[in-house]
């Protein structure tokens, strides 16, 4: 007789630890992106991150996708990791060719469940989590790329969004996806929201290794050629620059026709932009979010982050305000999202 436990697949969790650090510039940096701070709790969101799916996922079957000078942090922060399950990018080329990357050093074990999550969403309760990636692995193991579909509480211009096909309900787990839909204006995102058939695309993921290989097979072959064929040679910063660098959404999701989603139960958010604060840190009566000492008078919703020192605020509103040890920020809080475009223009100081 077959015990149940043999019949678990082994699954793998693939850690997206990337990034450029630009959303939550100036506290997040390259050397030091937005899944490295402690923001929001006492932890840092690459350790939230863990200890969400220890419960299911062993350590030793948690793989981190980096690039090489997030290496060293990345072993402060969670410790113990071994070097064996760290997938070193050379360079940053988007979420298609890091998967693959990863997809590369796990295609040994082909009916392996790989569980793609980014290092730094916030997700909670841990227990509906566990519930619902439990829902995608089973699906994974029908051949299903699975990603997880948010249900939208606004209309949302600034995330993708995943149609779903009602007329093919996978059961209890999900629904087969019938579209993938771009980042919509606001009129198109308060239709969505008001029909019920679109989620969010949280932008995590679940398939078998062999699915997610096959469909680099049939839909990226540059990338398939370049990582995933068994005659492919181990990548190089020469050979790893010259793949598209291309989300795994437009390079496989949007085209493939075995794709899932499971609706959400957990509350997640991306954090994409320091006004996610005010959905997640107490507000005082003057409906400031603060992180650390803040000093106000007849000024009303603002954002304020001084890990160090404090910020002083006097008849001002709707400010986004962040001081670190060299730097403030100073900007509108409706233009929190393109904090980003300042990078472009900024000279460092030369001491």
């Amino acid at each position: 007789m077959t015990s149940k436990a043999a019949k678990s697949p082994a699954i793998y969790a693939v850690l997206l630890v990337g990034g450029k650090g630009e959303r939550f510039w100036p506290l997040s940096t390259p050397e030091r992106p937005k899944q490295f701070l402690k923001i929001f709790s006492q932890k840092t969101m690459v350790a939230e991150t863990v200890e969400r799916i220890n419960s299911m996922i062993p350590k030793t079957n948690i793989h981190y996708v980096l690039p090489p000078h997030l290496e060293a942090l990345l072993r402060q922060e969670i410790k113990g990791v071994k070097s064996k399950n760290m997938i070193i990018e050379p360079e940053g080329r988007n979420t298609a060719p890091a998967i693959a990357l990863a997809a590369r050093t796990l295609r040994d074990k082909p009916d392996a469940v790989m569980v793609v999550l980014p290092a730094d969403h916030l997700v909670s309760p841990k227990k509906t989590f566990i519930s619902d990636l439990k829902a995608a692995v089973r699906l994974a193991q029908k051949d299903f790329l699975v990603t997880f579909g948010i249900p939208p509480s606004r209309p949302e211009t600034g995330y993708g969004y995943i149609e779903i096909d009602r007329n093919t309900y996978l059961g209890r787990l999900g629904f087969k996806v019938k579209r993938f839909r771009e980042k919509p204006d606001l009129p198109t995102a308060k239709r969505y929201l008001k029909s019920g058939n679109f989620f969010w695309n949280s932008g995590m993921f679940t398939w078998k290794v062999s699915a997610i290989i096959e469909a680099f097979r049939q839909h990226h072959p540059q990338i398939y050629k370049g990582l995933l064929a068994k005659q492919s040679k181990e990548p190089t910063k020469r050979s790893y620059a010259r793949l598209e660098a291309t989300s795994v959404d437009y390079a496989i999701m949007e085209k493939a026709s075995n794709v899932a989603v499971v609706p959400a139960r957990f509350r997640w958010d991306d954090v994409g932009s320091w006004s996610a604060l005010e959905r997640h840190l107490h507000q005082g009566l003057d409906k400031n979010t603060r992180i650390g000492k803040l000093i106000v008078l007849e000024s009303k919703g603002c954002i304020a982050v001084a890990p160090e020192g404090e910020i002083a605020l006097l008849g001002v509103r709707d400010l986004v305000i962040v001081k670190t040890k060299d730097t403030v920020l100073v900007c509108a809080k409706d233009r929190a999202a393109d904090v980003k475009k300042l990078l472009v223009r900024r000279t460092p100081v030369k001491p």
